[in-house]
């Protein structure tokens, strides 16, 4: 008769590379300082992407395009914008487009670091804010959080440049934004427009950011009703 043979076969799936790297970095815009004085490998900020693709086709790279006017270069495998020992001039802002790529070639979208030798106001961690007020809430209600980094490391402090009505207050240190009286959402505008400032500590760096206030309220038979951007 036949012969029949049994055999045993290990089968492995790999994952296909069909992902491109994507950027991580926050906050955005991606924004750097370093002094003019900088010695040659002086680390000034690191790019981060992730490729979602598993094993060998996730691993990625980094790439500097263009700009820099060769003062800076890209470390292939960390990601690090470094020095090159050039000579940086004081007050100027570098330019340098980068991209990721993962090993066979996937590319991330190109994107601008912005680079000033020297220093620069503080940047909030987004550009603009919108928190939702709802009804009947007390004095001393927390309603958001705003947060900014300084790029010489210094302590900031927090104030209101624009308060409608002088309806919000903000603490000084940790940035939040709170109520100073319960809201009559009946006689009082559905929106309210705050301007924020950061300010570091014992400096005249400052930056501001724009906060919309929408409320949310109870309407008969109770609809809520919620104001949103137009």
């Amino acid at each position: 008769g036949k012969d029949w043979y049994l055999l045993h076969l290990q089968i492995t799936i790999t994952d296909i590379n069909d992902e491109s790297p994507e950027w991580t970095m926050e906050p955005y815009p991606f924004l750097a300082t370093v002094s003019p004085l900088a010695a040659a490998g002086t680390y000034v900020y690191r790019l981060h992407a992730i490729d979602k693709d598993e094993g060998i086709n996730g691993e990625v790279e980094y790439f500097l395009l263009e700009g820099g006017d060769l003062k800076f270069e890209v470390d292939r495998f960390t990601g690090w914008i470094q020095t090159t020992g050039q000579i940086l001039e004081e007050g100027v802002e570098y330019l340098l487009t980068v991209q990721a790529s993962d090993i066979f070639g996937k590319k991330s979208s190109p994107v601008l670091v912005s680079v000033i030798a020297g220093e620069r106001p503080p940047q909030f961690k987004n550009v603009s804010y919108t928190v939702f007020v709802p009804e009947n809430r007390p004095a001393g209600h927390v309603l958001l959080k705003v947060s900014a980094i300084s790029h010489q490391d210094r302590s900031l402090r927090y104030s209101l440049v624009s308060n409608p009505q002088n309806l919000f207050s903000i603490h000084q240190l940790d940035g939040d934004i709170s109520l100073t009286r319960t809201v009559d959402f009946e006689t009082e505008p559905n929106t309210f427009l705050l301007l924020v400032r950061a300010s570091e500590d014992l400096q005249p760096l400052s930056s501001t950011v724009e906060v919309k206030a929408h409320h949310t309220w109870m309407m008969t038979g109770g609809l809520v009703t919620t104001y949103t951007l137009i």
